[in-house]
């Protein structure tokens, strides 16, 4: 029996190889030298150290993978609960971020967190992210107590 993707898991999939890219890119940037890319420097704001950065993105990755593949196959039951903790995480996460882009963009040039707007795009693909796993959890929720 062939498994149905669902549109969700699809597009979970597609962020997440979208961030996976950006995961791959930021070394490729610094061994290749190739001019396409932006240098390594520009791909994160220096907030965590490189091997700790690096780290944690690949843990994520392995874990957006998983849930993107489990909300696909249609194997992650909705949690309302997990869905309004998620939501209101998302909200302020995106939130931060926009407000770090835009600020970065005009008043804060120059400033070392605020002025780094390729990293902070990514943290939007993460933020679409989240927000497509909240309405999993919120709009498919079934009407059970949980």
């Amino acid at each position: 029996m062939a498994v149905r993707r669902t549109t969700p898991g699809r597009w979970l999939l597609a962020l997440t190889l979208a961030f996976t890219g950006r995961v791959v890119a930021q070394p490729l940037a610094a061994l290749t030298g190739w001019p396409f890319l932006p240098p390594f420097d520009a791909w994160q704001s220096g907030a965590l150290p490189y091997p700790v950065l690096l780290a944690s993105q690949v843990l994520l990755i392995v874990v957006m993978a998983r849930t993107a593949w489990a909300i696909g196959e249609g194997r992650l039951r909705p949690s309302r609960r997990l869905g309004w903790l998620l939501a209101a995480f998302t909200g302020l996460y995106g939130g931060v971020m926009g407000a770090r882009l835009v600020l970065g963009l005009t008043i804060a040039r120059g400033h070392w967190w605020l002025d780094a707007p390729l990293p902070t795009v990514f943290h939007l693909v993460l933020t679409t992210y989240l927000a497509i796993v909240v309405h999993h959890h919120l709009r498919e929720v079934p009407d059970a107590p949980h």
